[in-house]
């Protein structure tokens, strides 16, 4: 298990993370699970959500860097969701 892998506050922080993402995606845009329009190929939809997954990702190599103390050359993360950026 990936838990195993890094240590307990960095595992609460991707979860913590998580559980905003799902409140804010449920209160903003319920729809947006069950339309799918990022399944629609050459669709702005589809480019945000690769250009989402990998911030996603980003932020997550980010956590576990800044956990072993490497955090050279990686990305600042990215705000809440719903923050007024």
């Amino acid at each position: 298990m990936i838990a195993a892998m890094i240590d307990e506050r960095t595992y609460s922080r991707i979860v913590e993370r998580l559980a905003q993402l799902e409140a804010w995606l449920e209160e903003a845009a319920p729809y947006a699970q069950f339309d799918q329009r990022h399944l629609e190929a050459h669709t702005p939809e589809q480019a945000y959500w690769h250009l989402g997954y990998h911030r996603a990702l980003s932020d997550v190599v980010g956590l576990i860097n800044d956990e072993t103390g490497d955090s050279a050359g990686t990305a600042s993360p990215s705000p809440p969701a719903g923050s007024d950026e």
